[in-house]
């Protein structure tokens, strides 16, 4: 799984096939126990929260914002290893 960016604490990875599944979407961890899934809109549309797992709801809106600050390089690395 790569580590597309890691920054403020968090770490934004895309599992690959075949283990991963559409949609498309990314994990967002900030510990071992916190980890948001977020959809991505791919098609200009925006991201949205999927599932949490331990994450604060501040975090969840701190990793959020990251997401949509590199969006667009993270969609391109999503495309990258899915096609």
């Amino acid at each position: 799984m790569p580590t597309t960016l890691r920054q403020h604490g968090f770490v934004v990875r895309i599992y690959g096939p075949p283990r991963e599944h559409p949609p498309p979407h990314v994990h967002v961890e900030r510990g071992p126990d916190e980890v948001v899934v977020i959809r991505l809109g791919m098609s200009g549309g925006p991201a949205r929260v999927w599932a949490v797992y331990g994450m604060t709801d501040q975090d969840v809106v701190r990793a959020v914002r990251l997401l949509e600050a590199h969006l667009g390089r993270i969609e391109e690395a999503w495309r990258a290893l899915h096609g």
